[in-house]
């Protein structure tokens, strides 16, 4: 029986004591560092994808890696969809899930190696203080671009017939209009004259495209003699369209 309120325990019951309640801690939460997405830069997303995403980028750039070897010692003409997944650990219906055909491949290599040659195009044209600099930097900054570029070298090298064939406008057009925006730039600067921007844009640009690949087709590479060749024969027809001599680099 319990003993009733008030009246004291029997007999040899041991009254245990009360044990208070642990006091709480008071932690104060320092705030959590803002996180940006590493794509789009927004606060607050985490800072990796998603592993589907990140296998996606994965597969995507194993296909290309693939493509330039096999472009490369089989040719893009005779080159296979199947030569290209057998290089990579994919299945062979997993292709079709990022390309629907070679030729989209090869446009994704040829638009990367663009990107790239724009990049490093732009920064060192900036650079320059004479339309002789501004034209020979920027054909010799591309053209060395192309030797350092090895497997994509002697894959465009052995194709330069079918990248004559696919190399669409769309593809070089961003350079145009690229180089055309810092022609506009140089000649406020005083470096250029007035010239019809948007011409010697494209001349530019095709000029490099072609002898590009044409120096890749010989051996040895000629990168200095191409880029020479290149330069002087802008020169002369720049200085027939205005009229008279151009400030030089050793002016």
């Amino acid at each position: 029986m319990r003993a009733a309120r008030g009246r004291p325990p029997p007999k040899g019951h041991r009254a245990h004591p009360q044990r208070s309640a642990p006091a709480k801690r008071t932690t104060t939460a320092e705030p959590r560092a803002k996180r940006t997405h590493p794509k789009t830069g927004d606060p607050g997303n985490p800072p990796e994808l998603p592993k589907r995403e990140r296998n996606a980028l994965r597969n995507r750039a194993a296909i290309l890696s693939a493509a330039r070897e096999v472009f490369s010692e089989l040719g893009y003409g005779a080159a296979t969809i199947r030569d290209i997944i057998r290089r990579t650990h994919l299945a062979a219906g997993t292709f079709y899930n990022y390309f629907p055909d070679k030729e989209a491949v090869l446009q994704e290599i040829l638009a990367d190696f663009t990107r790239r040659t724009r990049a490093r195009v732009h920064e060192r044209r900036m650079q320059a203080r004479t339309i002789e600099d501004l034209l020979r930097s920027s054909f010799l900054t591309c053209f060395r671009l192309y030797a350092e570029e090895r497997t994509l070298v002697e894959m465009m090298a052995r194709n330069a017939g079918e990248l004559s064939l696919v190399t669409s406008g769309t593809i070089l057009q961003p350079a145009v209009e690229e180089l055309v925006a810092d022609l506009r730039a140089k000649e406020s600067e005083g470096v250029i004259p007035h010239l019809d921007h948007e011409r010697l844009a494209r001349a530019a640009v095709a000029l490099a495209a072609e002898l590009g690949l044409h120096m890749l087709a010989r051996r040895p590479l000629e990168i200095d003699g191409t880029t020479e060749f290149a330069t002087q024969l802008m020169l002369g027809g720049i200085e027939r369209l205005t009229g008279g001599a151009l400030a030089s680099d050793g002016a």
